[in-house]
């Protein structure tokens, strides 16, 4: 069994050829997309959307059949047809000039895999079974969803302003690391999941030398209720 290296990688700007044109296609390079890769497509037929993304100007379209020139320049490689030789065959072409490679549903075509992923704001949570069996994956990533709901990404951007902007004072490293334990063990997490900015306030107050100018660290989070709202209750 193969054992893979879990690995973060920043895609923004780079080039990705996607060889498929289907709805398994269309869903790879939507997500490729959102993490700000540069997708180029080789297919003899579009999904719908994906026509769509082409006269957008955000899909470059290299032309109906596959042939190894569409790998120059390329970072990352994705055979999702539904021909397994034509898949075979782009993984072997990407593979001799080192490209990362995934053949969708062809695990031994691969030289990565896709996780089951859940994402609340910056924080991303990837499940793998190594390829064993993706309908786990996708299992334990919807229990997963059930404990993270969105409240993480106020949560986690709340904590990367305090982050930033402790890193500025120059604290010790002990003080730091303080800070930080205190934030996280404490009941930030929980005011946050409580809409209740006013109990925020409290938890960053705690834990933050005193004098910090708190309201830029976690206001804008926070959507005020006027007072109609308060008095109808909604």
């Amino acid at each position: 069994m193969t054992n893979y290296y879990p690995i973060f990688v920043d895609m923004e700007g780079a080039e990705v050829l996607v060889v498929g044109g289907g709805a398994v296609a269309h869903r790879k390079i939507e997500n490729l997309l959102e993490y700000g890769a540069a997708v180029s497509v080789v297919s003899r037929k579009l999904h719908p959307d994906l026509k769509l993304l082409l006269a957008e100007g955000r899909l470059k379209m290299l032309g109906s059949e596959f042939v190894p020139s569409h790998l120059e320049g390329m970072r990352l490689v994705i055979a999702a047809t539904d021909d397994r030789d034509t898949n075979r065959k782009v993984s072997a072409a990407a593979r001799a000039r080192g490209l990362l490679i995934n053949a969708v549903d062809q695990p031994a075509d691969c030289t990565f895999i896709v996780p089951a992923v859940v994402r609340r704001g910056a924080l991303t949570i990837a499940i793998s079974t190594s390829g064993n069996s993706p309908a786990l994956a996708a299992g334990i990533r919807r229990q997963i969803e059930k404990s993270f709901g969105q409240e993480y990404e106020i949560y986690l951007g709340i904590l990367g302003r305090v982050r930033r902007y402790l890193l500025r004072l120059e604290l010790t490293p002990e003080e730091n690391s303080r800070i930080f334990h205190e934030l996280v063990e404490g009941g930030l997490l929980e005011a946050v999941r409580a809409v209740d900015s006013t109990r925020v306030e409290r938890e960053l107050r705690r834990a933050l030398p005193p004098g910090i100018d708190i309201d830029p660290l976690y206001k804008s989070f926070f959507r005020p209720v006027d007072s109609a709202e308060k008095s109808s209750g909604s």
